[in-house]
């Protein structure tokens, strides 16, 4: 059987770069299987929360350079490190239900590019990223083990 590795690769093709972005399978946010499962390196992640229809609503995402995918998830999902107030009511919620995914990179740039890429797509009029700006244009391919694509 063919297995996806969650990685980010990055194609130059006549000198645009066209990034291949491959997500983890989509998981229950747990900090146990969290400590297990999820790489201590550099990458994106996207955080879910499923809403009372069964729908996955986005949450966030963003890219985890310093401290890596590991802590910063266990962060994203922990309702104690939360400043804001309803993003701390939204984590207390004995009902809540909350589902992350991400993919590894060591390119710092790269990942610039990637979360800039997803938050014009998500968001087009609240783009609050930043590009790399290395790149003129630049292209990307999301692949997802579980077919789950955010947009659909």
């Amino acid at each position: 059987m063919f297995e996806m590795k969650p990685v980010i690769i990055k194609k130059i093709f006549k000198n645009q770069p066209h990034y291949i972005l491959t997500w983890s399978p989509l998981k229950k946010a747990d900090k146990y299987q969290i400590n297990r499962a999820v790489p201590a390196m550099s990458g994106v992640y996207e955080l879910y929360k499923m809403d009372k229809e069964k729908h996955l609503n986005l949450l966030s995402v963003t890219h985890a350079w310093y401290g890596g995918l590991r802590s910063n998830i266990r962060e994203a999902i922990d309702p104690d490190t939360k400043i804001d107030p309803e993003r701390r009511k939204i984590l207390e919620d004995d009902d809540i239900e909350l589902y992350y995914r991400y993919s590894c990179s060591d390119s710092f740039g790269d990942l610039l590019d990637v979360v800039w890429f997803l938050h014009s797509t998500y968001f087009p009029d609240d783009i609050r990223v930043e590009s790399s700006n290395r790149y003129e244009n630049f292209f990307l391919t999301e692949r997802a083990p579980d077919k789950v694509y955010w947009l659909e």
